[in-house]
């Protein structure tokens, strides 16, 4: 749906989001606009470019990545490395070095990182690149001639050029039935990223972790550091761990010149071949993973829709473990805890949480026998609520039709560009999304170096249809 720019002395940008995406789209955009720009950035917390992510205070809450790999610039992949040097994070932070010389360094010092790096860019601009930060939600965008306009929640409406949309998830919830009297119960950690969230269990609790993937290794994390006695046992309907790193900067061609595999069962096949393959050669199956994430963007538009829903509700939760791999500081405690019978890890669904006595009770189904089983607490680490109509923006959007799910019902419908698609199937030239909420047009777009490069296409679109109009 194309409606003309209407240019103004300042290109005007609204960014509801102030995570890590949308810190990284500002600091492309600087680099592709060049004209003036007002930034107007709504995000409820103090600083921009934490986001939940990269907002953790636990410095045993490390990035699963190494920082080398982690560069907001993917024309500079060492920039974030100079940075922690730079700031004497690195080498000072000794434990964040593996075996094989690669930085795991804390979340938090990564989220210093983006936000200083903004700081900076903002500060080179010399008035070029003026931001306003909007501590509150915003609820609603609505159209005003060619421009937008964003309703905010502390009443105040906010009109611009564009307006991107890079929020995130909502907090989490329970994906099954929770008793009135269990849901008021502070031993219900539903939110785990809360601060000071795990700060009402006791030390010798008996704890049920729901949900195995990065949250859950974090949270063991945090309650071996403080010493927990208590039984830790986690489950997860398929009780898959996240799988270590192994060998980086390995290139695999994965569709080695062929065509795109068209169905699910052909996908499995091919990533099944080239893993054999990389194993002979002594490479491991990580650089296949690897290669499957990074080729993605031509896999993922060759499935169709029917087989695009066969990879997730057959293939997802075994990819999710191979393509979110664990920093090997957590591999290292992990499995030292469930070696010595610290942490207990157990296949099963759970059925609903009720408070009963002093305890809460959570049932249980392994198999085919449902059980009864008491804890002193439960902690949620199943990740953020994927319902975009608990997000007031999201739903008003979807409600006017400005917006669509996308086929998998995973977020918002968008193009290759990532302008949002409306309702009747026409692409907005200056509405767009980013990040995980686009995940289900891309196949993947949750990892930082996705989203980068996601970015980078799009803020260079951006550049060209700006110039394209000033010349016209």
């Amino acid at each position: 749906m194309t409606v003309p720019i209407q240019l103004h002395m300042r290109l005007r940008i609204i960014v509801v989001g102030g995570g890590f995406t949308g810190a990284a789209f500002i600091l492309h955009a600087i680099r592709s606009l060049r004209g003036p720009l007002d930034f107007e950035v709504i995000e409820p917390a103090g600083e921009i470019g934490r986001g939940i992510a990269y907002g953790a205070a636990d410095s045993r809450h490390r990035i699963n990545v190494p920082s080398e790999r982690m560069s907001l610039f993917p024309d500079d992949p060492l920039h974030a490395v100079r940075w922690l040097f730079d700031k004497d994070i690195l080498p000072g932070d000794g434990a964040s070095r593996d075996a094989a010389g690669h930085h795991y360094v804390p979340r938090r010092d990564y989220g210093a990182y983006v936000a200083d790096t903004l700081r900076q860019a903002l500060s080179e601009t010399r008035g070029r690149v003026r931001l306003r930060h909007h501590r509150t939600q915003a609820q609603d965008v609505c159209r005003q001639g060619a421009r937008w306009s964003v309703k905010l929640a502390d009443g105040e409406a906010i009109t611009g050029d564009y307006v991107i949309l890079s929020f995130g998830h909502a907090a989490p919830r329970a994906p099954f039935p929770v008793s009135a009297e269990a849901a008021a119960d502070p031993r219900l950690v539903t939110d785990p990223w809360r601060n000071n969230a795990l700060a009402g269990l006791s030390r010798d609790a008996s704890l049920l972790l729901v949900g195995t993937g990065l949250t859950m290794v974090d949270m063991v994390e945090t309650l071996l550091s403080r010493g927990h006695q208590g039984g830790i046992t986690l489950v997860s309907r398929h009780g898959l761990l996240p799988r270590p790193h192994g060998l980086f900067g390995v290139s695999v061609d994965l569709l080695q010149g062929g065509a795109a595999p068209s169905s699910a069962l052909a996908l499995l096949r091919l990533v099944r071949r080239q893993v054999r393959e990389a194993v002979r050669q002594g490479l491991g199956w990580q650089p296949v993973a690897d290669a499957v994430r990074f080729d993605l963007g031509n896999i993922w538009p060759a499935l169709p829709v029917a087989e695009q829903r066969r990879v997730i509700k057959r293939l997802l939760p075994y990819w999710d473990v191979h393509r979110f791999r664990i920093s090997p500081q957590a591999c290292a405690t992990l499995e030292r805890a469930i070696w010595t019978g610290r942490v207990v890890l157990q296949k099963a669904a759970v059925l609903s949480v009720e408070a009963e006595s002093r305890s809460l009770v959570a049932t249980l189904r392994r198999g085919g026998t449902v059980e009864r089983r008491p804890f002193d607490g439960v902690v949620l680490c199943i990740g953020p609520d994927k319902d975009l109509n608990r997000n007031p923006l999201a739903r008003n959007l979807l409600a006017s039709g400005l917006a669509r799910s996308d086929a998998l019902h995973f977020g918002l419908d968008v193009d290759r560009h990532s302008r949002l698609v409306a309702d009747d199937g026409h692409a907005h030239a200056t509405l767009l999304a980013l990040g995980p909420m686009t995940r289900g047009t891309f196949g993947e777009m949750t990892g930082a170096p996705d989203i980068v490069r996601q970015i980078v296409i799009v803020t260079r679109s951006m550049a060209d249809s700006v110039a394209m109009q000033a010349s016209a």
